[in-house]
Protein backbone atom coordinates (compact mmCIF):
# COMPACT_ATOMS: atom_id res chain seq x y z
CA UNK A 1 0.00 0.00 0.00
CA UNK A 2 1.08 3.52 -0.74
CA UNK A 3 -0.19 6.47 1.32
CA UNK A 4 0.23 10.12 0.36
CA UNK A 5 -0.62 12.94 2.76
CA UNK A 6 -2.27 15.82 0.92
CA UNK A 7 -3.40 17.80 3.97
CA UNK A 8 -3.36 18.19 7.77
CA UNK A 9 0.44 17.75 7.72
CA UNK A 10 2.14 19.74 10.48
CA UNK A 11 -1.14 21.63 10.77
CA UNK A 12 -4.69 20.98 11.95
CA UNK A 13 -6.73 21.57 8.79
CA UNK A 14 -7.11 20.26 5.23
CA UNK A 15 -7.55 16.54 5.90
CA UNK A 16 -6.93 14.56 2.69
CA UNK A 17 -4.99 11.28 2.61
CA UNK A 18 -4.71 9.15 -0.54
CA UNK A 19 -4.44 5.36 -0.26
CA UNK A 20 -3.30 3.26 -3.22
CA UNK A 21 -4.03 -0.43 -2.62
CA UNK A 22 -3.20 -2.41 -5.72
CA UNK A 23 -5.01 -0.60 -8.51
CA UNK A 24 -7.55 1.00 -6.16
CA UNK A 25 -7.27 4.68 -5.19
CA UNK A 26 -9.17 5.72 -2.06
CA UNK A 27 -9.26 9.25 -0.63
CA UNK A 28 -9.75 9.67 3.13
CA UNK A 29 -11.54 12.98 3.77
CA UNK A 30 -11.39 16.12 1.64
CA UNK A 31 -11.36 18.98 4.13
CA UNK A 32 -10.82 22.71 4.03
CA UNK A 33 -7.50 24.30 4.80
CA UNK A 34 -7.45 27.35 7.06
CA UNK A 35 -7.19 29.67 4.06
CA UNK A 36 -9.34 32.20 2.21
CA UNK A 37 -11.60 30.12 -0.03
CA UNK A 38 -12.03 32.90 -2.61
CA UNK A 39 -8.29 33.53 -2.91
CA UNK A 40 -7.19 32.11 -6.32
CA UNK A 41 -3.90 30.98 -4.71
CA UNK A 42 -5.61 29.19 -1.82
CA UNK A 43 -4.56 25.56 -1.25
CA UNK A 44 -8.29 24.84 -1.14
CA UNK A 45 -8.32 25.25 -4.94
CA UNK A 46 -5.46 22.83 -5.52
CA UNK A 47 -6.11 19.10 -5.86
CA UNK A 48 -2.74 17.37 -6.32
CA UNK A 49 -4.44 14.27 -7.75
CA UNK A 50 -6.93 13.58 -10.51
CA UNK A 51 -10.42 13.38 -8.95
CA UNK A 52 -11.59 11.16 -11.81
CA UNK A 53 -8.93 8.58 -10.93
CA UNK A 54 -10.42 7.92 -7.48
CA UNK A 55 -12.44 4.77 -6.83
CA UNK A 56 -13.94 5.87 -3.49
CA UNK A 57 -13.94 8.67 -0.93
CA UNK A 58 -14.21 7.77 2.75
CA UNK A 59 -15.24 10.49 5.22
CA UNK A 60 -14.38 10.24 8.92
CA UNK A 61 -16.77 12.92 10.23
CA UNK A 62 -18.54 16.15 9.35
CA UNK A 63 -16.30 18.96 10.58
CA UNK A 64 -15.30 21.33 7.77
CA UNK A 65 -11.60 20.51 8.00
CA UNK A 66 -12.61 16.97 6.97
CA UNK A 67 -15.51 17.57 4.52
CA UNK A 68 -15.19 21.19 3.35
CA UNK A 69 -13.88 20.46 -0.17
CA UNK A 70 -16.13 17.52 -1.04
CA UNK A 71 -18.37 19.63 -3.35
CA UNK A 72 -15.26 21.02 -5.02
CA UNK A 73 -14.01 17.47 -5.57
CA UNK A 74 -17.30 16.63 -7.31
CA UNK A 75 -17.17 19.91 -9.24
CA UNK A 76 -13.71 18.93 -10.53
CA UNK A 77 -14.90 15.60 -11.86
CA UNK A 78 -15.24 13.00 -9.10
CA UNK A 79 -18.32 10.84 -9.74
CA UNK A 80 -17.84 7.85 -7.43
CA UNK A 81 -19.31 7.03 -4.03
CA UNK A 82 -18.65 9.09 -0.89
CA UNK A 83 -18.94 6.86 2.18
CA UNK A 84 -20.28 8.38 5.40
CA UNK A 85 -22.05 7.20 8.53
CA UNK A 86 -25.80 7.97 8.48
CA UNK A 87 -25.50 10.90 10.91
CA UNK A 88 -22.46 12.30 9.10
CA UNK A 89 -24.41 12.21 5.85
CA UNK A 90 -27.26 14.22 7.37
CA UNK A 91 -24.85 16.72 8.91
CA UNK A 92 -22.76 17.08 5.71
CA UNK A 93 -25.81 18.15 3.76
CA UNK A 94 -26.51 21.02 6.15
CA UNK A 95 -22.90 22.08 6.76
CA UNK A 96 -21.95 22.27 3.09
CA UNK A 97 -25.11 24.04 1.96
CA UNK A 98 -24.33 26.63 4.63
CA UNK A 99 -20.72 26.82 3.41
CA UNK A 100 -21.85 27.51 -0.17
CA UNK A 101 -24.13 30.29 1.07
CA UNK A 102 -21.32 31.90 3.10
CA UNK A 103 -18.91 31.74 0.16
CA UNK A 104 -21.40 33.42 -2.14
CA UNK A 105 -21.81 36.19 0.44
CA UNK A 106 -18.02 36.50 0.83
CA UNK A 107 -17.67 36.98 -2.94
CA UNK A 108 -20.42 39.62 -2.94
CA UNK A 109 -18.74 41.56 -0.12
CA UNK A 110 -15.33 41.28 -1.83
CA UNK A 111 -16.81 42.84 -4.98
CA UNK A 112 -18.23 45.71 -2.91
CA UNK A 113 -14.93 46.37 -1.12
CA UNK A 114 -12.71 45.90 -4.17
CA UNK A 115 -14.85 46.48 -7.27
CA UNK A 116 -11.86 46.55 -9.64
CA UNK A 117 -10.29 43.30 -8.39
CA UNK A 118 -11.38 40.19 -10.25
CA UNK A 119 -12.49 37.35 -7.98
CA UNK A 120 -12.41 33.67 -8.98
CA UNK A 121 -15.83 33.18 -7.39
CA UNK A 122 -16.80 30.68 -4.70
CA UNK A 123 -14.96 27.40 -4.30
CA UNK A 124 -18.30 25.73 -5.06
CA UNK A 125 -21.97 26.61 -5.50
CA UNK A 126 -25.20 25.17 -4.14
CA UNK A 127 -25.68 22.92 -7.17
CA UNK A 128 -22.24 21.38 -6.52
CA UNK A 129 -23.40 20.54 -3.00
CA UNK A 130 -26.54 18.89 -4.37
CA UNK A 131 -24.47 16.77 -6.77
CA UNK A 132 -22.24 15.80 -3.84
CA UNK A 133 -25.21 14.81 -1.70
CA UNK A 134 -26.29 12.46 -4.51
CA UNK A 135 -22.95 10.65 -4.14
CA UNK A 136 -23.31 9.93 -0.39
CA UNK A 137 -23.52 6.27 0.62
CA UNK A 138 -24.47 5.80 4.26
CA UNK A 139 -22.71 3.01 6.12
CA UNK A 140 -23.59 2.27 9.78
CA UNK A 141 -20.95 1.47 12.38
CA UNK A 142 -19.60 -2.09 12.50
CA UNK A 143 -20.95 -3.11 9.07
CA UNK A 144 -18.09 -4.03 6.68
CA UNK A 145 -18.54 -2.91 3.08
CA UNK A 146 -16.43 -3.80 0.04
CA UNK A 147 -15.54 -0.40 -1.46
CA UNK A 148 -13.02 -1.67 -4.05
CA UNK A 149 -12.05 -5.16 -5.19
CA UNK A 150 -10.83 -6.96 -2.06
CA UNK A 151 -10.87 -3.75 0.02
CA UNK A 152 -13.31 -3.58 2.96
CA UNK A 153 -14.32 -0.50 4.97
CA UNK A 154 -15.64 -0.69 8.52
CA UNK A 155 -16.63 2.37 10.53
CA UNK A 156 -16.04 2.30 14.30
CA UNK A 157 -17.43 4.93 16.69
CA UNK A 158 -14.69 7.47 17.53
CA UNK A 159 -16.68 9.24 20.28
CA UNK A 160 -15.72 12.67 18.88
CA UNK A 161 -19.04 14.10 17.65
CA UNK A 162 -22.29 12.65 16.39
CA UNK A 163 -21.52 10.28 13.51
CA UNK A 164 -17.74 10.54 13.84
CA UNK A 165 -15.86 7.39 12.91
CA UNK A 166 -12.56 5.63 13.08
CA UNK A 167 -11.83 4.37 9.55
CA UNK A 168 -10.79 0.71 9.38
CA UNK A 169 -9.74 -0.66 6.00
CA UNK A 170 -8.97 -4.36 5.60
CA UNK A 171 -7.33 -5.82 2.50
CA UNK A 172 -4.98 -8.59 1.40
CA UNK A 173 -1.49 -7.96 0.13
CA UNK A 174 0.87 -10.67 -1.11
CA UNK A 175 -1.33 -13.30 0.49
CA UNK A 176 -1.33 -11.59 3.87
CA UNK A 177 -4.29 -9.93 5.63
CA UNK A 178 -3.56 -6.28 6.37
CA UNK A 179 -5.41 -3.64 8.40
CA UNK A 180 -5.11 0.13 7.96
CA UNK A 181 -6.68 2.46 10.54
CA UNK A 182 -7.23 6.22 10.42
CA UNK A 183 -8.42 7.54 13.78
CA UNK A 184 -10.16 10.56 12.29
CA UNK A 185 -10.68 12.72 15.37
CA UNK A 186 -10.76 10.63 18.55
CA UNK A 187 -13.03 11.72 21.38
CA UNK A 188 -12.21 11.97 25.06
CA UNK A 189 -12.98 9.22 27.55
CA UNK A 190 -15.76 9.43 30.15
CA UNK A 191 -17.23 12.77 29.12
CA UNK A 192 -20.88 11.99 29.68
CA UNK A 193 -22.54 12.50 26.31
CA UNK A 194 -20.73 10.31 23.77
CA UNK A 195 -19.32 6.82 24.32
CA UNK A 196 -15.59 6.23 24.60
CA UNK A 197 -13.68 5.68 21.34
CA UNK A 198 -13.94 2.13 20.03
CA UNK A 199 -10.78 0.06 20.38
CA UNK A 200 -9.38 -1.50 17.20
CA UNK A 201 -7.04 -4.50 17.41
CA UNK A 202 -4.53 -6.02 14.98
CA UNK A 203 -3.57 -2.73 13.34
CA UNK A 204 -0.75 -2.82 10.78
CA UNK A 205 -0.73 0.84 9.68
CA UNK A 206 -2.07 3.65 11.88
CA UNK A 207 -2.65 7.30 11.00
CA UNK A 208 -3.57 9.30 14.10
CA UNK A 209 -4.69 12.83 14.89
CA UNK A 210 -2.73 14.90 17.43
CA UNK A 211 -4.75 18.04 18.20
CA UNK A 212 -4.07 17.76 21.95
CA UNK A 213 -1.17 15.34 21.65
CA UNK A 214 1.01 17.51 23.85
CA UNK A 215 -1.55 18.44 26.48
CA UNK A 216 -3.35 16.83 29.41
CA UNK A 217 -6.89 18.18 29.75
CA UNK A 218 -8.92 18.41 32.92
CA UNK A 219 -11.07 15.35 33.74
CA UNK A 220 -14.80 15.72 33.19
CA UNK A 221 -15.70 15.78 36.89
CA UNK A 222 -13.36 18.70 37.55
CA UNK A 223 -14.63 20.57 34.50
CA UNK A 224 -18.19 20.25 35.78
CA UNK A 225 -17.14 21.61 39.17
CA UNK A 226 -15.52 24.58 37.46
CA UNK A 227 -18.63 25.16 35.35
CA UNK A 228 -20.71 24.99 38.54
CA UNK A 229 -18.56 27.74 40.10
CA UNK A 230 -18.83 29.94 36.99
CA UNK A 231 -22.63 29.67 36.91
CA UNK A 232 -22.85 30.26 40.68
CA UNK A 233 -20.75 33.42 40.23
CA UNK A 234 -23.10 34.67 37.50
CA UNK A 235 -26.10 34.08 39.78
CA UNK A 236 -24.40 35.91 42.64
CA UNK A 237 -23.32 38.90 40.49
CA UNK A 238 -26.37 38.88 38.20
CA UNK A 239 -23.95 38.63 35.30
CA UNK A 240 -23.91 37.11 31.84
CA UNK A 241 -21.94 34.09 30.64
CA UNK A 242 -21.02 33.98 26.95
CA UNK A 243 -19.75 30.68 25.55
CA UNK A 244 -18.31 30.69 22.01
CA UNK A 245 -19.04 27.25 20.59
CA UNK A 246 -18.85 25.50 17.25
CA UNK A 247 -22.32 24.87 15.84
CA UNK A 248 -21.54 21.20 15.39
CA UNK A 249 -20.68 19.17 18.46
CA UNK A 250 -19.59 21.74 21.00
CA UNK A 251 -22.93 23.57 21.17
CA UNK A 252 -24.83 20.35 21.81
CA UNK A 253 -22.24 19.18 24.35
CA UNK A 254 -22.46 22.42 26.35
CA UNK A 255 -26.26 22.34 26.37
CA UNK A 256 -26.08 18.79 27.69
CA UNK A 257 -23.48 19.72 30.34
CA UNK A 258 -25.71 22.54 31.59
CA UNK A 259 -28.69 20.17 31.66
CA UNK A 260 -26.61 17.75 33.72
CA UNK A 261 -25.43 20.54 36.02
CA UNK A 262 -28.94 21.77 36.79
CA UNK A 263 -30.33 18.23 37.16
CA UNK A 264 -27.66 16.83 39.49
CA UNK A 265 -26.75 19.79 41.73
CA UNK A 266 -28.63 22.27 43.90
CA UNK A 267 -27.70 25.08 41.53
CA UNK A 268 -30.70 27.14 40.48
CA UNK A 269 -31.36 26.79 36.72
CA UNK A 270 -30.91 30.03 34.78
CA UNK A 271 -31.94 30.82 31.19
CA UNK A 272 -29.74 29.31 28.47
CA UNK A 273 -29.96 30.80 24.97
CA UNK A 274 -28.49 29.10 21.91
CA UNK A 275 -27.95 31.75 19.25
CA UNK A 276 -26.85 30.11 16.02
CA UNK A 277 -29.19 29.28 13.14
CA UNK A 278 -26.81 26.55 11.97
CA UNK A 279 -26.60 25.04 15.46
CA UNK A 280 -30.40 24.99 15.60
CA UNK A 281 -30.61 22.87 12.43
CA UNK A 282 -27.80 20.59 13.57
CA UNK A 283 -29.43 20.07 16.96
CA UNK A 284 -32.51 18.77 15.18
CA UNK A 285 -30.31 16.10 13.59
CA UNK A 286 -28.85 15.24 17.02
CA UNK A 287 -32.38 14.54 18.22
CA UNK A 288 -32.81 11.99 15.42
CA UNK A 289 -30.06 9.74 16.81
CA UNK A 290 -30.82 9.00 20.49
CA UNK A 291 -28.88 5.71 20.33
CA UNK A 292 -25.67 7.69 19.71
CA UNK A 293 -25.42 8.78 23.36
CA UNK A 294 -24.40 6.99 26.54
CA UNK A 295 -27.17 5.33 28.60
CA UNK A 296 -26.54 7.91 31.36
CA UNK A 297 -26.97 10.81 28.93
CA UNK A 298 -30.14 9.31 27.51
CA UNK A 299 -31.60 8.79 30.99
CA UNK A 300 -30.99 12.45 31.82
CA UNK A 301 -32.30 13.82 28.52
CA UNK A 302 -35.35 11.53 28.61
CA UNK A 303 -36.60 13.61 31.55
CA UNK A 304 -37.31 16.51 29.17
CA UNK A 305 -39.76 16.45 26.28
CA UNK A 306 -36.97 17.30 23.83
CA UNK A 307 -33.34 16.16 23.66
CA UNK A 308 -30.96 19.13 24.08
CA UNK A 309 -33.87 21.23 25.24
CA UNK A 310 -35.91 22.04 28.33
CA UNK A 311 -37.98 24.81 29.82
CA UNK A 312 -34.86 26.91 30.47
CA UNK A 313 -33.14 26.34 27.07
CA UNK A 314 -34.29 28.56 24.19
CA UNK A 315 -33.06 28.41 20.61
CA UNK A 316 -33.00 31.83 18.92
CA UNK A 317 -34.35 31.84 15.40
CA UNK A 318 -34.35 35.38 14.05
CA UNK A 319 -31.86 38.21 14.12
CA UNK A 320 -34.30 40.09 16.35
CA UNK A 321 -34.18 37.21 18.84
CA UNK A 322 -30.41 37.54 18.80
CA UNK A 323 -30.42 41.31 19.35
CA UNK A 324 -32.83 40.96 22.25
CA UNK A 325 -30.24 38.93 24.17
CA UNK A 326 -27.93 41.93 24.39
CA UNK A 327 -30.47 43.80 26.50
CA UNK A 328 -31.39 41.00 28.89
CA UNK A 329 -30.32 41.29 32.50
CA UNK A 330 -28.33 38.49 34.08
CA UNK A 331 -27.98 35.86 35.20
CA UNK A 332 -28.13 34.35 31.74
CA UNK A 333 -26.01 32.03 29.56
CA UNK A 334 -25.54 32.66 25.82
CA UNK A 335 -24.03 29.95 23.61
CA UNK A 336 -23.21 31.22 20.13
CA UNK A 337 -20.93 30.60 17.16
CA UNK A 338 -18.39 30.76 15.76
CA UNK A 339 -16.31 28.73 18.18
CA UNK A 340 -13.13 30.76 17.60
CA UNK A 341 -15.02 34.09 17.63
CA UNK A 342 -13.95 34.91 14.08
CA UNK A 343 -17.43 35.26 12.56
CA UNK A 344 -21.11 34.92 13.31
CA UNK A 345 -23.33 36.29 16.06
CA UNK A 346 -20.87 35.57 18.88
CA UNK A 347 -18.96 38.79 18.15
CA UNK A 348 -22.02 40.93 18.84
CA UNK A 349 -22.56 39.23 22.19
CA UNK A 350 -18.89 39.52 23.13
CA UNK A 351 -18.74 43.27 22.59
CA UNK A 352 -21.71 43.69 24.92
CA UNK A 353 -20.13 41.74 27.78
CA UNK A 354 -16.37 42.11 27.36
CA UNK A 355 -15.82 45.25 29.43
CA UNK A 356 -18.00 44.41 32.45
CA UNK A 357 -16.16 42.51 35.23
CA UNK A 358 -19.44 40.93 36.40
CA UNK A 359 -19.68 39.00 33.12
CA UNK A 360 -17.75 35.92 32.04
CA UNK A 361 -16.43 34.48 28.78
CA UNK A 362 -15.93 30.72 28.82
CA UNK A 363 -13.60 29.16 26.23
CA UNK A 364 -14.52 25.50 25.74
CA UNK A 365 -12.66 24.44 22.61
CA UNK A 366 -9.43 24.59 20.67
CA UNK A 367 -8.50 28.12 19.57
CA UNK A 368 -6.19 28.48 16.57
CA UNK A 369 -3.31 30.90 16.75
CA UNK A 370 -4.24 34.44 15.67
CA UNK A 371 -7.99 34.08 16.28
CA UNK A 372 -10.02 36.34 18.56
CA UNK A 373 -10.81 33.31 20.72
CA UNK A 374 -7.08 32.66 21.16
CA UNK A 375 -6.61 36.26 22.33
CA UNK A 376 -9.25 35.75 25.02
CA UNK A 377 -7.61 32.50 26.06
CA UNK A 378 -4.20 34.19 26.24
CA UNK A 379 -5.58 36.93 28.53
CA UNK A 380 -4.80 40.05 26.49
CA UNK A 381 -5.78 43.40 28.02
CA UNK A 382 -7.60 44.83 24.98
CA UNK A 383 -9.37 43.14 22.08
CA UNK A 384 -10.66 44.33 18.72
CA UNK A 385 -14.21 43.20 17.97
CA UNK A 386 -15.98 44.30 14.78
CA UNK A 387 -13.41 47.05 14.11
CA UNK A 388 -13.71 48.53 17.60
CA UNK A 389 -11.35 48.19 20.58
CA UNK A 390 -12.54 47.13 24.04
CA UNK A 391 -10.91 46.65 27.43
CA UNK A 392 -11.09 43.01 28.47
CA UNK A 393 -12.52 43.27 31.98
CA UNK A 394 -14.87 40.28 31.91
CA UNK A 395 -13.62 37.15 33.64
CA UNK A 396 -12.22 34.64 31.15
CA UNK A 397 -12.24 30.92 31.91
CA UNK A 398 -10.49 28.39 29.67
CA UNK A 399 -12.20 25.01 29.98
CA UNK A 400 -10.79 23.40 26.84
CA UNK A 401 -11.26 20.01 28.47
CA UNK A 402 -14.80 20.20 27.10
CA UNK A 403 -13.21 19.71 23.70
CA UNK A 404 -14.29 16.69 21.72
CA UNK A 405 -10.64 15.81 21.05
CA UNK A 406 -8.69 13.17 22.95
CA UNK A 407 -5.80 14.55 24.98
CA UNK A 408 -2.33 13.06 25.42
CA UNK A 409 -3.53 10.53 28.04
CA UNK A 410 -6.58 9.50 26.00
CA UNK A 411 -4.43 8.91 22.93
CA UNK A 412 -1.87 6.90 24.92
CA UNK A 413 -4.71 4.81 26.38
CA UNK A 414 -6.14 4.10 22.91
CA UNK A 415 -2.76 3.12 21.43
CA UNK A 416 -2.15 0.75 24.35
CA UNK A 417 -5.53 -0.92 23.91
CA UNK A 418 -4.72 -1.80 20.30
CA UNK A 419 -2.28 -4.36 21.70
CA UNK A 420 0.74 -2.78 20.02
CA UNK A 421 2.48 -4.51 17.16
CA UNK A 422 1.66 -1.67 14.76
CA UNK A 423 4.14 -1.76 11.89
CA UNK A 424 3.90 1.87 10.72
CA UNK A 425 2.56 4.95 12.49
CA UNK A 426 1.90 8.45 11.16
CA UNK A 427 0.89 11.61 13.01
CA UNK A 428 -1.30 14.26 11.37
CA UNK A 429 -3.94 16.85 12.37
CA UNK A 430 -2.11 18.98 14.92
CA UNK A 431 0.21 21.90 15.41
CA UNK A 432 3.89 20.91 15.09
CA UNK A 433 4.47 21.10 18.87
CA UNK A 434 1.60 18.67 19.51
CA UNK A 435 2.90 16.23 16.92
CA UNK A 436 6.43 16.34 18.31
CA UNK A 437 5.09 15.73 21.82
CA UNK A 438 2.90 12.81 20.74
CA UNK A 439 5.53 10.91 18.75
CA UNK A 440 7.37 9.46 21.80
CA UNK A 441 3.99 8.54 23.36
CA UNK A 442 3.03 6.57 20.25
CA UNK A 443 6.43 5.03 19.51
CA UNK A 444 6.34 2.16 22.09
CA UNK A 445 3.38 0.66 20.22
CA UNK A 446 4.92 0.99 16.73
CA UNK A 447 7.71 -1.26 15.40
CA UNK A 448 9.21 1.25 12.94
CA UNK A 449 10.00 4.94 13.62
CA UNK A 450 6.86 7.08 13.87
CA UNK A 451 6.61 9.55 10.98
CA UNK A 452 5.35 13.13 10.96
CA UNK A 453 4.81 13.54 7.20
CA UNK A 454 5.29 16.67 5.13
CA UNK A 455 2.66 17.92 2.70
CA UNK A 456 2.32 15.58 -0.33
CA UNK A 457 4.87 13.14 1.12
CA UNK A 458 4.33 9.48 0.16
CA UNK A 459 5.17 6.24 1.94
CA UNK A 460 5.18 2.60 0.88
CA UNK A 461 3.95 0.51 3.82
Amino acid sequence: MRITFHGATRQVTGSAHLLEIGRSRILLDCGLFDSDRIDPASPNRQLPFDPQSLDAVVVSHAHNDHIGRLPYLVKMGYSGPIYVTPATGDICSIMLRDSARIQREDVRMAHIRHPHVESPGPLFEQHDVEWMVERLERLPYEEPREIAPGVYLTYRDSGHILGAAIVQIDYEEEGRARRFVFTGDLGRRDTGLHPNPTIVKDVDVLVTESTYGGKELEPYERLMKQLHAIVARAIRLQGKIVIPAFSLGRTQRMVYCLQELFATTKLRPIPVYVDSPLANRLTEIHRDYPDAYTPEARALMDKDPLYFGSKYVEYCQSFEDSRRLNYLRGPVIIISSSGMCEAGRIRHHLRHVVSDPENAIVIVSYQAEGTLGRKFADGVERVQILDQWYDLNAAVYVLDGFSGHADRNDLAWWYEQTGGGIEHGFIVHGEPESMDALAPVMQPFVKNPVHIPDLHESFEV
